[in-house]
């Protein structure tokens, strides 16, 4: 989602951000403000200018999530979503909670760390292989990504971000279950749409439909509710572990106005 903020909004957020942060600072006297940015994952430089009155640039979403988990000591979203309140409340909630699928039995974490490393496609691909629940193989890596799929491989076992099973010797992303801002899995899912192949169709493994339309509001959003509910069951298919095989296998689904979006306020809530 790319929502611009409005000046007052963005000054909102950092103010609540700044507050949080000077209270953690004052109950951790020794704590430093160049210490809690390395310990949350947060470059020093961005913290610096985030504790200035001054500062009005809009916090990247990921950059917020990392900061407040850090402060609340927690990493699974779906908790971490109702411990928030305010402006920081609103920007997490329009950018994350359409990933908590259901609060009691979801296990999503976010990591900033990940979420620095997922800048690189490659490392990426080959970490979302690792999550799978049969992990993957280097073999398999490098028929899908080549020599660079390995040497990405090899830079998130040196991190410890990926293991090899003691038993088999198969490969697995420490953090399974896993999710990333609006921004950066918009640019991942190119990533993951170059992985489709159109000359595999025969071999029945894959889909692929593009619709467009005219609509109003309210088709747009009854689209939305099967498309979320497709979502949800697709979800639920892919934890059963019945269904779970060695197929490394993905799902994207994506809707959205062509051209620029409506401003009309009628269509809050609906088109995004």
């Amino acid at each position: 989602m790319n929502e611009t903020l409005t000046e007052s909004s963005k000054n909102s957020v950092n103010s609540d951000l700044r507050r949080m942060t000077e209270a953690y600072l004052a109950t951790h006297p020794t704590l430093t403000l160049n210490a809690l940015a390395q310990r949350s994952g947060i470059p020093a430089t961005t913290m610096r200018r985030l504790m200035q009155e001054e500062q009005r640039s809009e916090l990247a979403p990921h950059t917020v999530l990392s900061l407040v988990s850090y402060l609340l000591k927690e990493k699974k979203i779906s908790k971490l979503l109702t411990m928030v309140t305010g402006p920081v409340a609103e920007l997490l909630n329009k950018c994350f909670d359409q990933f908590i699928f259901d609060e009691k039995s979801s296990a999503h974490e976010q990591s900033s760390e990940l979420n620095s490393l997922f800048r690189d496609k490659t490392a990426y691909l080959v970490y979302k292989l690792a999550a799978n629940v049969c992990g993957t193989t280097m073999e398999e890596v490098k028929d899908a990504f080549g020599l660079m799929g390995l040497k990405k491989l090899n830079a998130l076992m040196e991190k410890n971000w990926i293991k090899a099973d003691g038993v088999n010797g198969s490969l697995h992303a420490v953090q399974k279950n896993f999710t990333v801002d609006l921004e950066l899995a918009h640019e991942l899912s190119h990533s993951l749409l170059d992985l489709y192949k159109p000359c595999d169709v025969k071999a029945g493994h894959n889909l692929f439909y593009s619709l467009s339309e005219g609509m109003s509001a309210e088709g747009i959003k009854k689209i939305k509710e099967i498309e979320k509910e497709a979502v949800k069951k697709i979800f639920d298919l892919m934890n059963n572990e019945t269904m779970q095989g060695d197929i490394p296998y993905f799902a994207l689904i994506v809707s959205d106005v062509m051209g620029a979006t409506p401003t009309n306020d009628d269509h809050t809530g609906v088109l995004q």
